[in-house]
């Protein structure tokens, strides 16, 4: 029972306080829902992003390269009954059968398509052609070919057979044939025509077949196809639209297509004899489909085509054969994927800094609001594990149903389902913000049981592990810095999480280095402020110089930020100058969306830093507050009161919107090596551009925010009862 009460101690002293401090549980339960929505916002809307790129790129292939063919040259049977063309879709079923699943799911459609060998036009004893053209002619039947009609005549549909003006046969098969008018014209051929064929002895299906065995066909071109009704689409494709032209300095090759009707099959069959078909099975690809599906899956599958059913001759050689562009397809998407998350990498560990920054900053404030609790849990018996449980569960308490009403608020915002990324990085905001709470309160735990003095001469002493620590950020910093611009964050070389949070160790290491150095200057300052006749300037730059943690907040949060925020106005003007002159139809959903990110991370920097400004003077209102009626009772003025609020807020920030600036323009600069910018603008190069606008506007709404603190504190300052603080005593 004593120890089941030592355990639940901490988690009531937490309740407690945070029944009795109800405007720092607001706070920080703001600040973490809002951190967690965020965060958790931005994996599924990548994915989703990720997703309707591949699909604008599969959509925007070529149908013949993203598509399945399945090529095959030799001999199916024709089916009996009225449609012997029911055998060769048969066929494509079957083979379909046989693809790996995860490749199927995302067919919509099929076709199957029959054609002959090349055959040469002949011309009859007696008769002669157009001079010095060799015309050839492939016959192609296409299943599911109901939008072509006949522009003049009509639709082929019969076969039989008819006599031939040739002595080595007398009798061969005759079609009825449809040519574009296109087609036509090239062929020196008109409605109504009857020509005669014979196998090109050059094709390679008709090499092995002995000439004896080589058999004519007779062809009447019944219709002319209607290119207005099929399109000029399907026409092409099926090479249906025009023939094929190579003129020599004495002939002319015209390589023309012709559709046989589907009833004609089976004449078709014993008609060409021994000599083989050429044959495709085209699968279609749904690039809706493929935008939800699962790449990897997907990829392997591709290569497993060949392994399933060959590489494909293109109908060149007997046997089957497979071919798709899907894989390039794939692999272009994914290269353009990874630049994308290297890139978004980069912004998000920023904010993400940021983030934990500013709950850094109101842990720091809870440790300094809950002092004299911790002194007295201290004094009366308190352990330091228990002190510290407390400061965690205080945390824990808020950050809990903070985190969960951000995820679920990012999953209904997203549209997608819940994932795993999005749980495990609110899941980490949550225990980071339980551990920064206990961390900022060990020193005052430490220091409850010491002997107190006057805080204002007390001079602080630096920590050897503190100055460990951020010598070793520095030093990280540096390395990364040296690293990220000979290795890169590329595709090829992989994303490591180490160079893509080189633009966080720089920024937290300049902070560290200003928080170290700025005490110097503001030394100086007062010192040569010390002569004038009013108090208020070095009384303000002794304060922020004899206590560094008045700025600390300040500083540190509008410098990160003001940096973050900067560095994403160099990378969106970037981008967006390097897709301004690339066509909308070569950007994708990806492209478009990350200049959008870093345009709306320039937004989210400077609203952690508007939170940071904010809360921080009214957090630690109560001291600053009593410390101001002090200097009341001493004489200073209500107006000098509001000069001083001024003066204490506004050399960090002015300092940390300086340094911001250049440590933005500065970190886009030293990663732009590392980043394939050229990517996100369909591989036009990216040249960086330092921009005006953006930084400007962030550091005028900082000004106007740190102006409205400063005025908000001195106007509770000029309101606050003399007496009655004069009362309180000491603390």
């Amino acid at each position: 029972m004593t120890a089941l009460r030592t355990l639940i101690a901490p988690l009531a002293v937490a309740r407690r306080r945070l029944r009795s401090d109800p405007l720092f549980a607001s706070a920080l339960f703001a600040a973490v829902a809002a951190t967690a929505f965020l965060f958790a916002l931005v994996p599924p809307v990548f994915d989703r992003l990720a997703a309707q790129s591949l699909q604008q790129t599969v959509a925007r292939a070529n149908p013949l390269e993203r598509n399945v063919t399945i090529t095959a040259a030799g001999r199916v049977q024709a089916a009996a009954g009225d449609d012997p063309f029911r055998s060769v879709t048969a066929s494509g079923e079957e083979y379909e059968g046989r693809l790996p699943k995860p490749l199927r799911a995302v067919f919509d459609g099929r076709s199957a398509l029959a054609e002959t060998v090349r055959y040469t036009i002949v011309e009859a004893p007696g008769e002669s052609g157009p001079a010095g053209t060799t015309r050839y002619l492939t016959l192609r039947h296409l299943d599911g070919v109901g939008d072509l009609r006949a522009a003049e005549g009509r639709m082929p549909s019969g076969a039989g057979l008819a006599e031939l003006p040739f002595p080595e046969q007398a009798e061969g098969t005759a079609l009825e044939i449809a040519l574009s008018a296109t087609t036509a014209q090239q062929l020196s051929l008109a409605l109504g025509d009857h020509v005669y064929l014979a196998p090109a002895p050059d094709d390679p299906l008709v090499r092995d077949v002995p000439v004896s065995q080589r058999r004519y066909l007779a062809l009447d071109v019944v219709g002319i196809l209607d290119a207005e009704a099929a399109g000029p689409s399907l026409l092409r494709e099926s090479r249906l639209d025009r023939a094929v032209i190579r003129d020599t300095e004495s002939q002319r090759f015209v390589y023309a297509y012709g559709l046989f009707p589907r009833q004609a099959y089976n004449e078709l069959l014993s008609g060409v004899g021994p000599v083989p078909l050429r044959y495709e099975w085209r699968y279609l690809v749904d690039p809706a489909a493929v935008g939800e599906s699962d790449t990897e899956q997907l990829a392997a599958a591709v290569r497993r085509l060949e392994g399933l059913f060959g590489e494909t001759t293109f109908g060149q050689r007997l046997g089957l054969g497979a071919r798709t562009g899907l894989a390039r397809i794939l692999e272009r998407h994914e290269a353009d994927r990874e630049a994308a998350s290297a890139v978004l990498a980069v912004g998000g560990l920023a904010l993400l800094a940021v983030a934990l920054t500013v709950l850094g900053v109101l842990a720091s404030l809870a440790a300094e609001r809950r002092s004299e609790s911790i002194a007295l849990l201290r004094s009366r018996g308190g352990s330091l594990a228990q002190t510290l449980a407390a400061q965690a569960f205080e945390g824990l308490l808020v950050a809990v149903p903070a985190g969960a009403l951000g995820y679920v608020a990012a999953t209904l915002a997203s549209g997608r389902q819940p994932g795993l990324l999005p749980g495990l990085l609110v899941v980490a905001i949550v225990l980071a913000t339980g551990a920064l709470l206990a961390g900022v309160a060990v020193d005052p735990a430490r220091r409850a049981l010491a002997t107190k003095g006057r805080a204002d001469v007390l001079v602080p002493r630096l920590s050897p592990l503190r100055l460990a620590v951020e010598a070793l950020v520095v030093i990280a910093a540096l390395a990364g810095a040296y690293l990220l611009r000979r290795r890169g964050l590329s595709p090829t070389g992989g994303f490591d999480p180490y160079l893509a949070a080189v633009p966080v160790l720089v920024g937290l290491a300049t902070g560290l280095l200003a928080l170290r150095l700025y005490p110097l200057p503001l030394h100086a300052l007062a010192w040569a402020a010390a002569p004038r006749r009013d108090l208020v300037p070095a009384l303000g730059l002794r304060r922020l110089a004899r206590q560094p943690s008045l700025a600390a907040a300040p500083l540190l949060v509008v410098l990160l930020a003001t940096s973050v925020g900067v560095f994403a106005a160099t990378m969106s003007t970037s981008i967006a100058g390097a897709q301004e002159g690339v066509p909308a139809a070569e950007l994708t959903a990806l492209d478009t969306s990350t200049l959008d990110v870093f345009r709306a991370g320039i937004v989210v920097a400077g609203g952690y830093a508007a939170l940071a400004l904010l809360l921080a003077p009214v957090l630690t209102a109560r001291p600053r507050l009593r410390d101001f009626a002090y200097l009341r009772a001493l004489g200073l003025s209500r107006r000098d009161v509001l000069r001083l609020a001024a003066v204490e807020l506004g050399p960090p920030v002015a300092a940390a919107l300086v340094i911001g600036i250049l440590l933005g323009v500065g970190l886009a600069y030293l990663v732009e090596p590392g980043l394939d910018l050229t990517a996100l603008a369909a591989g036009r190069a990216a040249a960086l551009e330092a921009p005006l606008l953006a930084p400007a506007l962030l550091a005028a709404a900082i000004l106007l925010v740190t102006a409205a603190a400063a005025f908000l504190t001195g106007a509770a300052a000029r309101r606050i009862s003399l007496s009655r603080v004069l009362r309180m005593g000491e603390r």
